[in-house]
């Protein structure tokens, strides 16, 4: 058996105290006094031997540190547990900080003399590191929830591993479809192709982009999505990263775009027919020289014409104010005078109608003469046309100090209850007024019109006993658009 050897450990601790690189050693008096350090401390901290000994301990604390008294706890904590620990910022000579981590332990020495023996460890590029990261990821984040399509990372369950805002938003109150996008899918059959493509997606890790899905939301209202789905690197990953963008308002727009084109189409066809009608008919009187039947035929093409130009002309302005260009040419000029001109164009065109006025329009308005003359003729034209046989129309005209309103009162079809919401909609008409000729665009108009002078508008009816439609516009409109 080899003999025991004994080994003098006192060498071993001195040659790491001053041999070490990376560990900081300092030896410091239970009064805080530092009595020695290593080399690696003066490379560290930058302060030579014989600048910091007998220098008390507290100068390696940062300001903000020394006044909360952090050099005293630390003392006293390792004085009465015999060890306390490092993890915070140290400075060198220069001020600069430099985070540490590390460990104070009270030690003794043959005589029972006590020092406390402080080693720490410089981790401030690690920690830099870390801090970096930290940043950044909160900086991704941040990315994240401000974008508004929806994004979300899902595992081979379709369980939520990540989500953004924009899902959490759509989810609601959904706390299952906030764990589970299955649970967001509340129709199985229209949204199975979708859920299948997720699921083939997750389990061959093979992506897919722009495929459109519609959803309906817990809410109950339907929404179309655009969805892109990658798989997500990674050794044994079977994660993949989903990104849903919203289209319902374009869907929207492209489907009002095909009944637009749909529509005008339907009505501009009558028209168009009838002038290629009477071309033809036309170019048959002219060979057998048919006077009185070419000019009945002329009259007829000017009519059609009238016509194809009237709803031509509703569209081109539907679609400017749609847009929300609406420009106004203001002046000022005498409402009741305005109110005459309005009637006498109707009358003048239907002279076996009555349209009688009452009230007091004798006030100045700063407005758009020649729209609001639109608006009153298509209010009278309305009256007359959906008269059903009654020939007497009124318009009342009433003002105060703010504003003056314009009632045309008629005695004919009226409009059911329901309807009367959606009259001053684009393209909307009765179902029972479909023969009687028009597209729908007039009422619009006559909307944004008031709106567009600050006032408003709006109808009363009931159902084959009239209807009143009314707008009101202040008297003092600026001119300033």
């Amino acid at each position: 058996m080899p003999a025991k050897t004994t080994y003098n450990t006192f060498d071993y601790f001195e040659s790491l105290y001053k041999n070490t690189k990376e560990n900081t050693v300092i030896l410091i008096h239970p009064d805080g006094i530092i009595v020695a350090v290593n080399s690696a401390f003066t490379e560290c901290f930058r302060y030579n031997e014989d600048d910091i000994v007998g220098k008390y301990s507290g100068i390696l604390f940062t300001e903000e540190d020394q006044r909360k008294g952090c050099p005293e706890k630390e003392i006293r904590q390792t004085l009465e547990t015999g060890q306390s620990n490092d993890n915070n910022f140290l400075v060198d000579k220069y001020g600069e900080k430099i985070w540490v981590s590390g460990e104070s332990v009270l030690v003794s020495n043959d005589v029972g003399e006590k020092m406390i023996l402080k080693i720490v460890q410089n981790i401030n590029k690690q920690k830099t590191s870390e801090n970096s990261v930290l940043e950044l990821n909160k900086f991704n984040e941040n990315i994240l929830e401000s974008i508004s399509d929806i994004v979300i990372v899902l595992d081979d369950n379709l369980d939520i591993i990540k989500a953004n805002k924009a899902y959490i938003d759509l989810c609601e109150q959904s706390q299952e479809a906030k764990r589970n996008i299955s649970c967001l899918l509340q129709s199985p059959e229209a949204n199975q192709d979708f859920y299948d493509s997720l699921r083939q997606s997750v389990k061959n890790q093979a992506g897919f982009s722009r495929k459109q899905t519609e959803l309906q939301t817990v809410n109950g209202a339907k929404k179309t999505f655009e969805v892109s789905c990658t798989p997500l690197d990674g050794p044994g990953n079977k994660k993949v990263l989903v990104v849903m963008h919203d289209v319902s308002v374009y869907k929207e727009l492209e489907k009002e775009r095909e009944d637009i084109i749909g529509f005008i189409t339907h009505e501009l066809r009558n028209p168009l027919a009838n002038l290629m009608l009477s071309n033809d008919l036309m170019k048959e009187a002219a060979k057998g020289d048919e006077i009185q039947f070419l000019k009945e035929m002329l009259e007829r093409s000017e009519k059609n014409i009238q016509r194809m130009n009237i709803m031509i002309t509703g569209l081109y302005e539907s679609t400017k104010v749609h847009s929300g260009y609406f420009p106004l040419d203001l002046s000022e000029f005498m409402f009741d005078e305005m109110v005459d001109e309005a009637i006498d164009t109707i009358q003048g065109l239907h002279p076996s109608f009555k349209i009688s006025w009452e009230g007091d329009g004798k006030c100045k308005v700063v407005a758009d003469r020649y729209r609001i003359i639109q608006v009153i003729t298509n209010f009278l034209s309305n009256a007359i046309k959906y008269s059903n046989g009654h020939n007497e129309v009124q318009v009342i005209v009433s003002h105060d100090a703010k504003s003056v309103t314009v009632y045309v009162k008629d005695y004919g079809l009226g409009i059911p209850k329901d309807h009367i919401p959606y009259v001053f909609e684009r393209f909307f008409r009765m179902e029972k007024t479909r023969n009687i000729e028009g597209i729908g665009l007039g009422l619009y108009l006559c909307k944004q019109i008031i709106r567009a002078h600050k006032g408003s508008i709006g109808a009363d009816s009931e159902e084959t006993k009239g209807s009143v439609f009314y707008f009101t516009i202040p008297l003092a409109q600026s001119k300033s658009q």
